[in-house]
């Protein structure tokens, strides 16, 4: 199977995907709907690729997370090279980051990873809830300050918002949970 084939193949998947998603709750209930723009739904997956590192060796099992890491990964890539296949890399981080809840929500009565999978629900919360509200100097300062460092894609202002992104985790576990 060739590169075009895989690729139509996976926009086949995720037109599926999106229409089953339409089909289970209304636009307005999308964690990106309220988004001012696109910058700011880039600034949302950036921070839970960030936040969420810590939860690929927790759950390496859960095949949708990382997946979703990926798509993440490789968007921003293309973000910062203004790549052609931004746009659609874009719709797969969103469609994924839109169905990882559902998956989650059943994993979270699991009483052994249940603590764990609650926690990446509250990043999940927290990252679209703090882009998507944050003042636009902050945001604006965050896009600037990805970047590639030795080829890979890194994000030094989050990372040092880590401290304060984690108090609003916690803040947030508590309200869901």
């Amino acid at each position: 199977m060739n590169r075009q084939e895989i690729m139509n193949q996976r926009r086949s998947v995720f037109n599926q995907l999106e229409r089953r998603l339409h089909e289970m709750q209304r636009s307005e209930d999308f964690m990106f709907y309220y988004h001012p723009d696109e910058d700011r739904i880039v600034l949302s997956h950036a921070l839970f690729w960030v936040m969420s590192r810590p939860f690929v060796k927790k759950l390496p099992h859960l095949k949708s997370f990382l997946l979703l890491r990926r798509y993440q990964e490789e968007m921003l890539e293309a973000y910062l090279t203004e790549s052609p296949d931004f746009a659609e890399l874009l719709r797969y981080s969103n469609l994924s980051y839109e169905l990882l809840p559902h998956e989650l929500g059943q994993m979270a009565k699991d009483f052994v990873a249940g603590s764990t999978v609650r926690r990446l629900m509250a990043i999940g919360v927290v990252a679209a809830g703090y882009a998507g509200d944050m003042p636009d100097d902050l945001a604006d300062e965050l896009l600037d300050d990805i970047d590639f460092h030795y080829n890979k894609v890194c994000c030094r202002l989050i990372e040092q918002q880590l401290p304060y992104l984690q108090e609003l985790v916690l803040e947030e576990e508590k309200e869901l949970f």
